[in-house]
């Protein structure tokens, strides 16, 4: 990062930039599972969407991010079998009446 850049940014925990100012590299890639999940402000998607427009290798990482999300999406949509969900109903409920009889300490 160069040093304008990093000049009064802290932690990245907060919305970010909100004042038209132009979104870097750094920015672009640190927010980009905020951006490709549509959780930035309206102001703040724009200037990343403006930064991936004119940046080739920023496009390639949110492609990435992209690719993984629908990986990820797809991979996790699998049920577990119905014997498996009964056994483990059955194991919450005799969990929940043992803890229910027990006195408290």
């Amino acid at each position: 990062m160069s040093a304008p850049e990093d000049a009064g940014s802290g932690p990245s925990t907060g919305p970010g930039p909100v004042d038209g100012t132009a979104c870097g590299c750094d920015e672009a890639v640190e927010r980009l599972w905020e951006y490709v999940d549509s959780e930035l402000g309206d102001l703040d998607q724009k200037r990343v969407q403006a930064h991936l427009d004119e940046c080739a290798p920023c496009l390639e990482e949110e492609h990435v991010e992209v690719v993984l999300k629908q990986l990820v999406r797809r991979c996790c949509q699998e049920e577990a079998p119905a014997a498996l969900r009964l056994r483990i109903r059955e194991q919450l409920t005799v969990l929940r009446q043992r803890a229910g009889a027990e006195p408290e300490a």
